[in-house]
């Protein structure tokens, strides 16, 4: 995993919670306290590891992980992406939009990062406004996709229905009325 995912998760940890809870989330994880992904952005964090940061935060910060995707979901769409990411956000003014662009965007990055391998995604419109998508990606992080769709439906004031049919299957429907998510696990 890239070190920006880390850096971001620690920018919205101390955004929420404070610098002193960011180091007790680091010395849980098993790091000096102090410790910053800040210099390893673009650094490939062994997934394990990655993976133990997202879970001892959680831990420290006495919630599930799935709630921390949230927080981290919402500050990755409205903050981090726009500040440090703005150019891939030109012509998006939905979720919609951002979702269907994400591919894309993904592409351009494994082309200009080494080992860059953010997953992939296979999209088929059932209906103008329903999609089946197609989560690709051996990470098997498909949550934290569900709550980076979330984040941009606040971003946008967007509404959707996100069905998660499977693993690495998500049926998207996509509402007119602002500003609602609703997710429903179907696996």
């Amino acid at each position: 995993m890239k070190g920006t995912i880390l850096y971001c998760l620690e920018e919205t940890i101390i955004e929420k919670y404070g610098s002193e809870k960011w180091d007790e989330c680091v010395i849980a994880c098993g790091y000096k306290t102090g410790h910053s992904f800040v210099r390893m952005i673009r650094d490939d964090i062994d997934e394990t590891e990655s993976l133990n940061v997202f879970l001892k935060s959680a831990e420290t910060l006495k919630m599930e992980l799935n709630e921390l995707f949230d927080i981290f979901g919402e500050y990755w769409c409205c903050t981090y992406a726009p500040s440090l990411y703005g150019a891939f956000y030109v012509g998006i003014m939905s979720s919609k939009k951002g979702i269907t662009k994400l591919d894309w965007v993904h592409d351009r990055v494994t082309k200009n990062i080494p080992n860059a391998r953010p997953p992939r995604f296979d999209f088929n419109w059932i209906t103008e406004n329903k999609l089946e998508l197609k989560y690709k990606s051996e990470r098997a992080l498909i949550d934290l996709f569900i709550s980076l769709i979330k984040g941009l439906n606040k971003q946008f004031n967007d509404s959707c229905i996100i069905r998660k049919v499977s693993e690495t299957d998500l049926i998207i429907e996509f509402l007119d009325e602002p500003g609602k998510t609703e997710v429903i696990y179907e696996c």
